[in-house]
């Protein structure tokens, strides 16, 4: 699944900071959410309703406060782990195969590397996807990380190590 690109509204010259601090982080929460879900579609509409979420709880905090990303992560793990319940992995719809017919060697590589990890991540438990896409695609902080999943921080590597191996035999028994 390639990045989705997103520009964030335009905005008067009057936009207050935090307009421009709220907006700032939404493409990187859309890919979060689209490779979490394995769902483009529908990760749209999850970020759309995290940010609102958010967004709401900011009028009923002091002016000086603003919004962490931490908080929007966090918010959007939770909206997507909610739309994925009553989905069973046997009645999702099945992606089309990637095909190679008038690809160069190169892109035909890439674009098959790029479609076993997506699908290596799809196997992963919701749990452990979400470790390993907020550590390693989002970049956060151990103790961010901690915030978003709830996990203790100090158990929280052990969980992202076992995730990470449980990702590698996955893609290694999935590749070709």
């Amino acid at each position: 699944m390639d990045q989705v690109h997103v520009e964030a509204p335009a905005f008067s010259a009057r936009a207050a900071s935090v307009e421009r601090e709220f907006y700032s982080d939404f493409p990187l929460v859309l890919n979060y959410v689209a490779r979490l879900m394995d769902d483009i579609d529908s990760a749209a509409a999850v970020t759309c309703a995290a940010f609102r979420q958010i967004a709401d709880g900011l009028r009923h905090r002091p002016a000086g406060e603003g919004m962490r990303r931490a908080e929007v992560l966090r918010v959007a793990t939770e909206l997507s782990r909610q739309s994925l319940r009553p989905r069973r992995w046997f009645r999702r719809k099945r992606a089309l195969q990637v095909t190679l017919e008038g690809f160069p060697q190169s892109e035909a590589r890439r674009a098959l590397r790029r479609d076993t990890v997506q699908r290596a991540l799809s196997a992963l438990p919701f749990e452990a996807r979400a470790m390993i896409l907020l550590r390693d695609f989002v970049k956060l902080s151990y103790d961010e990380l901690a915030e978003v999943v709830d996990v203790a921080p100090r158990k929280l590597v052990h969980a992202l190590d076992r995730s990470r191996a449980e990702f590698g035999e996955i893609y290694d028994y999935i590749k070709f």
